[in-house]
């Protein structure tokens, strides 16, 4: 089993950054990630089915059930692909009003390094920290309309 932390600093509030992890078009602004769709269930309910197709570490389909969601608090995950399984815990924490700190911690095990001849650890250790620096760069880059619209109700965006 490999167990991986990778933790995240973003210089933008709480629910800014909330509302980009959460957003309908879900993850377009990460790289090696083809597309992410709901396959069962609603967005963002827990016991959710998300089909995600990437290209990298291997270009394939990642089946993954939402099995915990806190509203601007923790997100979890357990996640099947090409024989490994997954266990991602991210919670996300206001450092100051406007700073969030996120923090992941994953777990996983299987036998698809065998298959592909390369460790899958490293892999999924930088593909982890690939998505969380382009989340960092996406919220950073945007404050999203939704965010500015409970910040000042009635007002102009």
């Amino acid at each position: 089993m490999g167990v991986l932390e990778t933790r995240i600093a973003i210089d933008r509030p709480l629910a800014a950054v909330f509302a980009v992890y959460i957003q309908p078009d879900t993850w377009q602004w990460c790289s090696y990630i083809r597309s992410a769709r709901w396959e069962c269930g609603k967005p963002w309910e827990e016991e959710s089915r998300l089909m995600i197709e990437i290209d990298q570490p291997v270009a394939g389909t990642v089946d993954q059930v939402l099995t915990h969601f806190d509203p601007l608090s923790r997100v979890d995950f357990i996640s099947h692909f090409g024989g490994i399984t997954l266990i991602t815990r991210v919670r996300f924490r206001a450092v100051s009003e406007r700073e969030t700190e996120i923090s992941a911690h994953i777990e996983f095990v299987g036998t698809f390094s065998r298959m592909a001849g390369f460790a899958i650890g490293p892999a999924i250790e930088g593909s982890s920290r690939q998505f969380f620096a382009e989340l960092k760069k996406e919220c950073e880059r945007v404050i999203p309309k939704a965010v500015t619209r409970a910040a000042n109700p009635g007002g102009s965006t």
